[in-house]
């Protein structure tokens, strides 16, 4: 899905005039650059680019800039620069950047002394203004360098989820599975902190929608379904008229109220109302439409695949599973889930439409269709959770590896080269952080490594990090001596 939000980002670059800003036209360059990868990261950038040279300067410029509703301002010391020309600036936007240039050599009369200005800038932002807790990102280097292009597409990033976030809307199938008081969560919060709005909806309204779809509609997609399939094991036929009913129903349900992302309850309530396991439709809603779909009607869990389909460049989206099994001799987990992760996961043999794994199984109720089956590809991934109502952010980057065991029928993969906040963790001392701390047993997993660009979030949104908590025999408790 497209981002709601495009990034607005200013730049003015200060300085004074017994420095050479003009000289070695650092604006200009800096505004060149600024333009190009507005281009390349989907940025709308407003510069002044005219020299500030003076308290008056920044002043006119801070009220320009103030009518442009800027995300970010990059506040460039082109040179040595007054703290005075600070003060207006500050006011521009809610997140500021600050950035120096290096001299252009290291001996004889200095000519820009960049550097000690932003260092001054941002004594005066943490010290002087401590009051208003102003966040703020220094940079270093010159426009086209390696080095700031990394860290300058990072912040881009970061903060196109922060500002989509704010825009956020979920829909709330049903409410949570029996039991899963966990996934619980204060609706308030979220609202406050990242800005999500969640509408609830009827699971039954749902069910009656699909039941009205017209059939040459569900006729056209269960073709499309089918034949994307490498193969098909369902016992009940009936079974794929409804789930993809039920797919195109919420699909018309997030396009009509524009959602961003779906929370659905899968059980109990749906077998019951329809003799369905909707995870075909979840699946396809994920693979075709870019839609992220949580199951058991996790709301955080729904935010949390949000999040890395704003970070991902790939079509497709994230998907949620479990971790359901620990192999610490080759140091690998199996991430798994009953059969909802989109068919841009699997290896090369594709995905399979069977009967739901567990449902319905040493019942009388049972079996139900339809759900995936598939492998996951040899892949980077990241793996992360927002819990505590957005307070706490779990930040993991992984490797889909081989692995002699196929590991349990769904949609599942062995990951391992497992790394916790930018840090390798033993798989010990994985699972024992993730227990001791009671985080959430679910875990939303995207493609490709994004874990900088969620370190970054955290921050802006002042989201804690998950701390590792080492391995012991003895009992260990979260704030007591874990």
């Amino acid at each position: 899905m497209k981002p709601r939000h495009r990034l607005k980002i200013g730049y003015v670059g200060v300085s004074i005039s017994p420095y050479y800003a003009e000289k070695y036209k650092v604006r200009e360059k800096a505004v060149a650059a600024l333009k190009q990868y507005g281009e390349e990261l989907d940025f709308e950038l407003v510069a002044v680019e005219q020299p500030i040279l003076s308290e008056e300067d920044a002043a006119a410029a801070a009220a320009r800039l103030q009518e442009c509703d800027l995300d970010f301002l990059l506040i460039q010391n082109a040179a040595c620069s007054m703290g005075e020309q600070l003060y207006p600036l500050l006011d521009v936007a809610p997140r500021i950047g600050l950035w120096s240039v290096p001299d252009p050599s290291f001996d004889g009369e200095v000519q820009l002394h960049s550097l000690v200005s932003m260092n001054h800038y941002a004594s005066v932002i943490k010290r002087y203004f401590r009051d208003r807790d102003i966040p703020f990102k220094w940079f270093y280097g010159n426009a086209d360098s390696d080095r700031f292009r990394k860290r300058f597409t990072i912040t881009v990033r970061a903060l196109r989820v922060v500002t989509n976030l704010a825009r956020t809307r979920i829909g709330w199938i049903g409410g949570i599975s029996p039991g899963f008081v966990g996934m619980l969560f204060d609706e308030a919060k979220l609202r406050d902190r990242l800005g999500v709005q969640v509408e609830s909806l009827d699971l039954e309204d749902v069910v009656k929608r699909a039941e009205a779809i017209a059939p040459g509609r569900v006729e056209q997609s269960l073709r499309e379904i089918k034949g994307a399939a490498t193969h098909i094991a369902v016992s009940d036929e009936s079974a794929f008229d409804r789930v993809t009913r039920f797919y195109l129903a919420l699909h018309d349900v997030s396009q009509d109220l524009e959602f961003d992302a779906l929370a659905v309850q899968c059980w109990s309530t749906i077998q019951q109302l329809y003799n369905i396991a909707p995870c075909m439709a979840y699946s396809w809603l994920g693979s075709e439409h870019d839609m992220p779909v949580s199951c058991e009607g996790d709301v955080p869990g729904a935010i949390s695949m949000h999040v890395l389909n704003l970070l991902s460049d790939r079509k497709g989206s994230s998907t949620l599973l479990d971790l359901a099994a620990l192999d610490p001799e080759r140091q690998a987990v199996q991430m798994w889930h009953c059969g909802v992760t989109p068919r841009h996961f699997a290896n090369g043999d594709g995905i399979s439409w069977v009967d739901h794994v567990t449902l319905g199984r040493n019942g009388a109720d049972g079996p139900y269709g339809v759900a995936g089956d598939q492998v996951f590809a040899k892949q980077p991934v990241t793996v992360s959770y927002v819990s505590e109502d957005a307070g706490q952010i779990l930040v993991i980057k992984s490797e889909v590896v081989d692995h002699p065991s196929p590991g349990y029928d769904g949609t599942r993969g062995w990951l391992s080269k497992t790394y916790l906040n930018g840090e390798p963790i033993d798989i010990w001392d994985l699972i024992n952080t993730l227990t001791v701390h009671g985080l959430q047993h679910h875990f939303a997993m995207g493609q490709g490594d994004m874990t900088d660009e969620l370190m970054e979030l955290a921050a802006w949104k002042k989201m804690q990090l998950v701390e590792p908590v080492p391995y012991e025999d003895y009992l260990q408790r979260d704030g007591v001596n874990a």
